[in-house]
């Protein structure tokens, strides 16, 4: 099927929005209106594209989503390039066609189901051009910012903690966590990062991550996402229903490999928590889904792995459980570690 056209600008658009679509016209209109919305675009010199590259969804699916499109043109006077790939081929290959597709001297991405808050491209872009006026190099900087996590309709706000060593960080991902979508960055600087594997069903996003990080970049956040009181500029509406944990639990295995030669030159118990996590990770989405007997062996696997770190998540689970629930016989096998 022949691309949607795009609506031609008034001015060259100075950044890309990259979205990644499949069978979610709801949650991609959610994300079109959070892109609208922005207090940047009021500036008439101010000129986005958003690229949508819909992953062979089903045609009912990609009618709506393509109604979507038209109401955003329209409403907004921005310009929208919409691709339907043949055959669903995974978000790897939907994120580096985006990358082919890509124009703009800056690029920024979203998910649709997720959101950006009206300040977030101004922040954000006031935030590189300081950088860039204090002789740092746009080249290797990507910006990111402090988010909302929503889940189960409960918001809080998260933090991006870039200080400190960025790789051990994100492998971590307690306090540094590899977001696309609150990133914006020179298109040169996510040239860096490559492209997205596509072996990886889940997780190519901390992959890209880490390498950019290894290729020499810094992630960097605007002042008004610094803790102990950080602003949030975008919201992610965090679900563990319908994932494979055979596949986060394969695709960390990968990332580890793939990177072995900069993890070896962490500690031993460094290492020990990398290899724990992949399987920890896979028994949470197991639970979350009703594969008890798998979230128990992926459990197993996390604690052969580590010991000691398994048994510190799990006594800071019980801290964390209402006392209520604990009273009434609950646990850790009904609730969801983070």
């Amino acid at each position: 099927m022949p691309a949607a056209p795009d609506l031609p600008p008034a001015a060259a658009p100075g950044l890309d929005v990259l979205i990644p679509h499949y069978a979610d016209p709801a949650g991609l209109d959610l994300a079109l209106t959070s892109i609208a919305a922005q207090d940047w675009l009021d500036d008439p010199a101010n000129r986005l594209r958003v690229v949508v590259v819909d992953d062979g969804s089903p045609p009912a699916d990609f009618a709506e989503a393509q109604a979507v499109c038209d109401r955003f043109r329209a409403s907004s006077g921005q310009a929208l390039h919409l691709e339907r790939l043949a055959r669903n081929m995974g978000r790897p290959a939907a994120r580096n066609r985006l990358l082919d597709l890509a124009q703009a001297p800056y690029l920024a991405w979203l998910d649709a189901g997720d959101i950006w808050y009206p300040a977030r491209l101004r922040v954000q872009f006031a935030h590189l051009a300081a950088l860039e006026a204090a002789g740092e190099d746009p080249a290797r900087i990507w910006v990111s910012c402090a988010y909302d996590w929503d889940q189960h309709g409960a918001r809080r706000p998260r933090a991006q903690r870039v200080e400190g060593d960025q790789l051990a960080a994100l492998l971590e991902g307690d306090h540094l966590r590899a977001y696309l979508w609150t990133l914006l960055a020179r298109a040169e600087a996510f040239a860096i990062a490559g492209r997205f594997d596509p072996q990886l069903p889940r997780l190519q996003d901390l992959d890209w991550f880490v390498t950019f990080i290894r290729a020499g970049g810094r992630i960097t956040v605007p002042p008004e996402s610094d803790p102990p009181d950080p602003v949030p500029l975008c919201c992610y509406f965090k679900s563990d229903l319908g994932r494979d944990a055979r596949q986060i639990a394969a695709s960390h295995a990968r990332v580890l490999a793939k990177h072995t030669p900069a993890i070896a030159r962490y500690p031993y118990r460094f290492r020990a928590r990398l290899r724990q996590k992949g399987p920890m990770l896979a028994a949470r989405f197991a639970r979350a889904n009703g594969a008890y007997a798998l979230a128990a062996r992926y459990g197993l696997a996390a604690l052969l792995a580590s010991p000691w770190h398994s048994l510190r998540g799990a006594l800071g689970r019980v801290r964390r459980w209402p006392g209520h629930m604990l009273r009434r016989g609950g646990g850790l096998a009904g609730g969801q570690g983070r």
